[in-house]
């Protein structure tokens, strides 16, 4: 008898996700750009000496964390399903909830509890999204973004404006 290794209900779960939102011809999208570079980067990196990849201290993953959130915000449905709704707000109380920096992790599930992720559009979501990061930067003594949509969208959707944007999409 095969002994279940505790994965079955994941891969089931797995094998019954619907495609992505996108279809394949979404590497117009700054997300995708450069992609053949990188993997050739990987590549030749891997035959070189390496060097010592250490975990992420906080100002690391908080970057890391704030570019994935707001490209997911930008790039969330103008109308999404309810299916979309639920993805996003579980998948925000599992980051809540697992976020490797403890402080970080409560202050946002506090965050939370005050201001509950809105789901039902693409604008009120990058809005939140800005609005999140803007706590988290005046409790850092950092400078506040503009919360404008026109503005979030170049920054984390398109940028047609910077040629720069167009090839690497890599502000900071």
């Amino acid at each position: 008898m095969k002994q279940d290794d505790g994965n079955s209900n994941f891969k089931n779960k797995l094998g019954k996700l619907p495609p992505p939102l996108f279809g394949e011809d979404d590497c117009d999208r700054p997300a995708c750009h450069d992609m053949m570079s990188q993997m050739k980067k990987a590549s030749q990196a891997s035959q070189e000496k390496k060097a010592v990849d250490c975990p992420p201290n906080s100002g690391v993953l908080g970057r890391a964390s704030w570019t994935l959130l707001h490209t997911m915000a930008a790039w969330y449905p103008d109308q999404p399903t309810a299916e979309d709704q639920q993805h996003m707000e579980s998948f925000m109380s599992a980051l809540a909830r697992f976020y490797p920096c403890t402080w970080c992790a409560r202050d946002f599930q506090a965050n939370l509890e005050e201001s509950p992720v809105p789901t039902s559009s693409r604008k009120e979501l990058c809005q939140w999204m800005c609005e999140q990061h803007n706590l988290v930067n005046e409790k850092l003594g950092k400078s506040v973004f503009d919360c404008d949509l026109k503005n979030l969208d170049k920054r984390w959707r398109k940028n047609t404006q910077d040629p720069e944007c167009k090839t690497s999409g890599l502000l900071h």
